[in-house]
């Protein structure tokens, strides 16, 4: 297992989970860093390596992979970390504020084209 960038907090966040699959169901974090999260996956949903989009609190997709798998709880590492200031109003559960800075992150981002 590889070790972590930055350290975990409580956190509860919830939001969905949607697989390359088509399956979408929702989900609740247990922890959160800039890096990842941790849920609970009692039905065995998620596969080792599996890409998937997560929503968190209103803010998403974000593309992750299952990092690790212990019984009913998964890692799950983005793949693009998530932006300090959505990850700090996230871990103050400000989810209408995380949105907001999500939002805003989202429209700074260079277009490559438009279709």
């Amino acid at each position: 297992m590889r070790s972590r960038r930055s350290s975990r907090i409580p956190t509860t966040a919830t939001g969905s989970c949607r697989t390359s699959r088509g399956m979408q169901w929702d989900i609740e974090l247990a922890d959160l860093s800039e890096g990842g999260c941790r849920l609970d996956d009692p039905r065995g949903h998620l596969r080792l390596g599996e890409f998937v989009r997560l929503y968190v609190a209103g803010t998403g997709p974000h593309m992750a992979e299952v990092a690790w798998r212990q019984g009913s709880r998964v890692g799950i590492e983005f793949a693009r970390p998530l932006p300090v200031r959505v990850f700090q109003l996230l871990a103050a559960s400000d989810w209408h504020g995380a949105q907001a800075a999500f939002a805003e992150d989202r429209s700074a981002l260079p277009v490559r084209r438009l279709i």
